[in-house]
């Protein structure tokens, strides 16, 4: 191999490496927070809560030499402070990879090579696999009980895989069927097409494959309005006052629809150059 082909193999070595550890350190830290933000949940239910009341009149009543509710306060001042610093990390990660992912798009722009468009490729498939695994919503399900106060009844954290599971589960077959079409198949079939678009050899085989690609990209989109129903429908399961926040999951997964879409872009640009540069044989 000459020089500009070991560069290209180290580049995509080093940037599929990097977007890796980013991916897998967001997960990571998201699922920390998951875990955080649920014992937090857990220790703020109704029982719980009754008896930090009665733990609290107890110290009261004892002047403070029983302590037992101000170190409960404290632990649980611990466990929020953890988990805003998983969630922080989660976000920063996930920044970090989205920001790694459109540098290599302005890379491509300038070296324009085969081995850029798989490293995009490698990055984009890394992009939808976290989206599928990671967090995408939180509710947290909440009511205000009087002397009690605010009672949390139900925790709820949800991933693409682990919602078609409950909608499974729950009886909702034709919802899950719908979501994982577009958000697993659908993806999963766009990605081989366009790794057999960008090493394909034969012209005409290329040029079919191309026109499915183009098919599916005109439902690109419906990837991301398949989340926001999946989204919406688990918001509004909860009962009671909601909490609901995004997570990670979702930025991840729409980076992936949004980085396929110009990627498939530039498959076909880079084929129909390729097709340009095929000498005529008839």
């Amino acid at each position: 191999m000459n020089k500009n082909t070991w560069a290209q193999v180290i580049y995509l070595l080093i940037t599929t490496t990097f977007c890796a550890y980013l991916a897998y350190e967001s997960w990571g830290q998201s699922v920390a927070y998951e875990h955080r933000i649920q014992t937090l949940s857990e220790r703020l239910s109704m029982t719980d809560n009754f008896k930090s009341k009665s733990k609290k009149v107890f110290e009261w009543l004892t002047i403070g030499l029983y302590d037992g509710h101000s170190e409960e306060l404290a632990e649980l001042n611990e466990l929020k402070g953890q988990a805003e610093q998983h969630d922080r990390l989660a976000n920063k990660y996930t920044k970090l990879f989205i920001a790694t992912l459109v540098l290599m798009f302005l890379l491509h722009g300038f070296w324009q090579s085969k081995m850029s468009l798989l490293a995009l490729l490698a990055v984009t498939v890394m992009a939808l696999v976290t989206g599928w695994f990671a967090p995408i919503l939180a509710v947290v399900a909440y009511q205000d009980i009087p002397v009690l106060g605010q009672t949390v009844f139900q925790f709820e954290s949800k991933s693409i895989v682990s919602a078609l599971l409950k909608l499974y589960e729950s009886g909702q077959v034709a919802i899950a069927v719908v979501i994982f079409v577009f958000t697993i198949l659908t993806p999963i079939f766009k990605s081989l097409m366009m790794l057999v678009v960008l090493f394909s050899q034969n012209l005409h085989f290329s040029q079919k494959s191309i026109r499915v690609l183009k098919t599916i990209g005109k439902w690109s989109m419906l990837d991301v309005f398949v989340i926001a129903i999946l989204v919406t429908y688990f918001t509004t399961k909860s009962g009671g006052a909601t909490d609901a926040t995004l997570q990670i999951g979702v930025f991840y997964f729409v980076a992936y629809v949004i980085a396929s879409m110009f990627l498939t872009y530039l498959i076909n640009i880079k084929n129909h150059v390729n097709s340009k540069n095929q000498p005529n044989l008839s």
